[in-house]
């Protein structure tokens, strides 16, 4: 009894320490699950801010012609480019640069005449890459007015496809400041916006001090994303050294990446305050159902044990007997199913069909030429080329109700449910296809391939049809299949009759 007392004990810590550790778990998974789909939302409003300043750019590049011939017009806050700016809250400014990087026009209020942009990163990169689409650069400060933006560029070509100059839209960061601040958050929980090559964006609530900061040592880039787009994980963030859950979207037309990450100590602490009240009422359930358990321990073992090797039993009656069923209906030879599974499922598929009106096809097909295979390299050769028929049947792709069964000797046979005579010549088609892409060699063959090829017949249910009526259509067909030349298809619809089934090899 003492050492029962000591079980129980230990079982109960356990019990307790598991529930807690499976609760702590979900929570982990909760809040990943959470930062996951919080970041997946904040991918898409980036999507769209990103998409918006897209489209403006697009519009002005082709209006770009008119800009370089009357740029007056476009001009100021009042200009074409500063009525397009003001549409969207995010854009700082519009510009359009020469090709030497010489300003043609701008959003802002002020025109400066010796200002040149030919240093900028988007600049050079768009005037060395002959590339289409839109440029998003590392974030910058205005030479204009010192506020942080994200540069966001098309290329401007002339008729001949020679680099004319830059169509560039700015996009404040403090855009993303105040989008970000609506968000309650506890305060060592982050957002973050980074570029695709590890370099930050913005990343709330931390100084604009970690701006353009590599967080290329990360998980997040070092496999994360080159496993999946979108996820989550947990790690300690190299800015302040705070271990946080994380989760993460990539955007999919823009080399951005949004980060979610929710403090782990700090979740980990409400956990605990939220669950105290639960740890004590488990322990003391625990302790109770103990005690209670020590009284009728005794009379349950016995009845555990009757019931165990009772189901035991049943579970191997029932192993045994699904194995028998299995070989039953198995073909030995070739793994498929066997003539007896195919008339069960035949008469069964044509009884449904004639209930509910759903057209039942039939595929009878007959390798060419297999008593010469055999002839001439044996009869175990000619099992070894059955096995390996069945094995292409086997595999070839095809709806779930769809069977395949070796129906006797080098005649296969499949049944499809639901289709219509049209789609079984296709099905037949792809049979033959896989046979021949298979290039199994047959010497003895008389067609000049000289591989083994398949001839097929097929028949589809019609009214009143039984299954002596719809093997012997498939049949006929096989047969005008074989007369025909082999290695080629025969609808039974096209024979004009239900024939019955001929000798052949």
């Amino acid at each position: 009894m003492a050492i029962f007392l000591l079980i129980i004990a230990v079982a109960v810590i356990f019990v307790v320490g598991w529930s807690m550790w499976q609760s702590w778990q979900h929570t982990l998974q909760d809040t990943e699950k959470q930062a996951r789909n919080q970041s997946v939302s904040l991918s898409r409003q980036a999507e769209d801010t990103f998409l918006q300043v897209q489209i403006t750019l697009e519009d002005i590049v082709r209006h770009s012609d008119d800009i370089f011939d009357h740029p007056a017009r476009y001009l100021g806050p009042q200009g074409l480019l500063g009525i397009q700016k003001s549409r969207l809250p995010q854009l700082h400014g519009l510009f359009v640069y020469d090709a030497q990087g010489n300003w043609l026009a701008t959003s802002g209020r002020q025109m400066y005449p010796m200002a040149n942009n030919a240093d900028r990163e988007y600049f050079i990169w768009h005037r060395t890459h002959n590339d289409a689409r839109v440029h998003v650069g590392h974030v910058i400060r205005s030479r204009s007015t010192n506020d942080l933006i994200i540069p966001v560029s098309l290329r401007l070509n002339d008729d001949r496809g020679n680099f004319r100059g830059v169509v560039l839209g700015t996009i404040r960061v403090d855009f993303f400041r105040q989008f970000y601040g609506y968000y309650e958050m506890s305060p060592k929980d982050i957002l973050g916006l980074t570029h695709l090559d590890a370099t930050v964006m913005y990343v709330r609530p931390f100084p604009d001090t970690i701006i353009n900061k590599s967080m290329s040592a990360t998980p997040l880039y070092r496999s994360l994303l080159k496993a999946s787009p979108q996820g989550g994980g947990t790690w300690r963030s190299p800015i302040d050294g705070i271990m946080r859950i994380f989760g993460y979207a990539q955007l999919e037309s823009y080399p951005l990446v949004v980060a979610v990450g929710i403090d782990r100590d700090m979740l980990k602490s409400q956990w605990l305050k939220n669950n105290l009240a639960i740890i004590c009422l488990n322990v003391l359930l625990l302790l109770t159902i103990s005690l209670f358990g020590m009284l009728v321990l005794r009379q349950f073992r016995k009845t555990v044990e009757h019931r165990r090797e009772l189901m035991q039993a049943q579970d191997e009656l029932t192993r045994v007997n699904l194995t028998l069923q299995d070989l039953a209906l198995v073909d030995g030879l070739t793994g498929l199913g066997n003539r007896r599974q195919f008339d069960i499922y035949l008469e069964q598929c044509l009884a449904r069909s004639a209930v509910t009106g759903v057209p039942l096809s039939l595929i009878m097909c007959d390798i060419d030429f297999f008593k010469s295979y055999n002839d001439t390299f044996g009869h175990v050769a000619g099992d070894e080329c059955l096995r390996r028929v069945a094995d292409v049947l086997k595999y070839l792709p095809r709806r779930s109700t769809d069977v395949v069964a070796r129906y006797g000797g080098e005649e296969f046979a499949m049944i499809l449910p639901g289709t219509p005579g049209n789609e079984a010549e296709k099905v037949a088609e792809r049979i033959l296809q896989a046979i021949h892409n298979a290039a199994l060699p047959h010497h003895a063959s008389q067609l000049p391939d000289k591989i083994i090829t398949l001839s097929a017949g097929i028949s589809t249910a019609v009214a009143g049809d039984d299954v002596t009526t719809l093997k012997q259509a498939a049949d006929a067909a096989l047969y005008a299949a074989k007369r025909a030349g082999r290695d080629c298809i025969v609808n039974a619809s096209t024979l004009g009759l239900r024939a019955a089934p001929q000798e052949t090899e």
